[in-house]
């Protein structure tokens, strides 16, 4: 078994076999991918090694060398899409967070933060909401694999611990950042805000793109960091 990181040391582990080689590596990924785009077309039931290596434009038997059975093949692709929001969604955005904050209220200068929590609030609102409709206009089908992470997860007690790891993994950041600029219970705010953007992307993947509604969903999701965090 292979360990890799999601962020800042969350540590994920792979079931199936390690390539020994970049290209290996290279075709093994694009067996997980294909896994994710079958589970988001067919369901996690059709995530078969025929229908993936079909996917993958790859021999049956390259499948079935790097992954014993279905439970290995469906928990690496999880864990490959898990790493990759960490490293492509969530880092990003807190990375973007940090350093507006650090640049507008240098450290050690004696400034109150619990004191500008609304112009952080709205910087941060504004950039989460941008966020949110960037992924459901031009990465759409990556939040069709967060609802299909899901339901895999909960159809099958032995990914439960994946899971667990990955949403920890999310809240750990943010729980960071609110610890960090004074907000009372930062964990349990953490898991509302999240909640309500989760809720946001769902209502979004149900709607039309053109009726997104960018200033609606930044006033949700103000109102409740601003409830929250008592500003």
């Amino acid at each position: 078994m292979s360990a890799n990181t999601t962020s800042r040391g969350a540590k994920v582990a792979y079931h199936g076999r390690k390539p020994a080689r970049e290209s290996s590596e290279q075709r093994r990924v694009a067996i997980l991918q294909a896994a994710l785009r079958v589970m988001v077309r067919d369901g996690v039931r059709g995530v078969r090694h025929r229908a993936v290596a079909q996917e993958a434009g790859v021999p049956l038997s390259a499948t079935t060398y790097y992954f014993k059975d279905i439970h290995d093949l469906l928990a690496d692709a999880l864990t490959l899409y898990a790493r990759d929001v960490m490293e492509n969604v969530v880092n990003p955005f807190w990375v973007k967070v940090r350093e507006w904050l650090f640049v507008t209220f240098p450290l050690y200068s004696g400034t109150d933060i619990r004191a500008q929590l609304p112009q952080i609030a709205d910087f941060a609102v504004s950039h989460a909401v941008d966020d949110i409709i960037d992924r459901l206009t031009n990465h759409r089908e990556r939040l069709m694999v967060e609802q299909s992470f899901w339901y895999a997860i909960l159809q099958d007690e032995r990914l439960h611990s994946l899971g667990l790891d990955y949403s920890m993994a999310v809240l750990r950041d943010a729980t960071q950042m609110l610890t960090f600029i004074g907000v009372e219970q930062p964990a349990n705010a953490a898991r509302l805000i999240l909640m309500t953007i989760k809720q946001l992307e769902v209502e979004g993947l149900l709607k039309p793109l053109e009726t997104l509604d960018r200033e609606a969903m930044k006033r949700l999701l103000m109102y409740q960091v601003r409830a929250i965090c008592k500003i």
